[in-house]
Formats: C-alpha cells, structure tokens, sequence
C-alpha cells in the first residue's frame, strides 16, 4: 500500500512538470501570436490564449496534486517563459515581443496573463487547506 501510495505521488508530480512545460510552450506561442493579423486589422488572439492558458493550467496541476506549491508552478513557468523569450532580447537586439502598433497587446499578454494567473493561484489557495 505504501509503495503504491508513493508510486501515486511520483506519477501525479510528473503531471505536474507535464503541465509545467505546457505553460512555457504557451507562453512562447502566445509571444509569437501577438503580431498576428487578419487582413489589416489586428486580433489581439493571444491576450485570450494568455487568460485562458493562466486560468486553466494551475486548475489542471491542483488536479493532479493538492498543494500550493503544484498550482503555482505552472504559473511561475509561464511568468519566466514569456519575460525570458519575449522582454529580454537576444545578443543581435531581437525581441519577440513587438513594440509599435501592436504593443498594446503585447502588454495585454504580459499584464492579463500575469493576473489571470495570480487571482487563479490566490482563489485556489483557501480551498485547498479546507478540510469540509
């Protein structure tokens, strides 16, 4: 029983490294969505990939494994995914994150993202110390 109980934890956190990657891979998707146009008009797509994968994948790790710290990293993978691949720039001076006229959904992808996923983590938060 013990062994399997400990077989069970090792599973559901290999979920969470799963999801975890899912994040950065989101997070790299939705920098290159944000130049995305159709015609001349512009579709801000990825501020609501950025909501909606920030919101869903920290539920999907409480899934997988009751803890605070398995909500909150798929969260803090996507936070390091998308300022190291979209803010920082390479060494030739290229960002992916655009400025210019798409900048505001660029910041929209940074700054909705990141509060879609701090309120997800933080109202997750009480539910799992409850015991009723």
């Amino acid at each position: 029983m013990v062994a399997r109980r400990a077989g069970h934890d090792v599973t559901a956190w290999l979920a969470v490294v799963l999801v975890c990657l899912s994040a950065a891979l989101a997070a790299l998707l939705e920098a290159l969505l944000v130049p995305l146009y159709a015609g001349s008009v512009l579709v801000p797509i990825a501020v609501v990939a950025a909501l909606a994968s920030n919101v869903g994948l920290p539920l999907l790790a409480r899934a997988a494994v009751p803890s605070m710290i398995g909500v909150a990293l798929p969260y803090v993978a996507w936070l390091i995914a998308i300022i190291g691949f979209g803010v920082f720039g390479r060494p030739e001076g290229d960002i992916i994150l655009p400025g210019g006229n798409p900048q505001w959904v660029a910041y929209g992808v940074l700054l909705g993202g990141a509060l879609a996923g701090m309120v997800t983590v933080v109202s997750i938060a009480p539910r799992l110390g409850a015991t009723g």
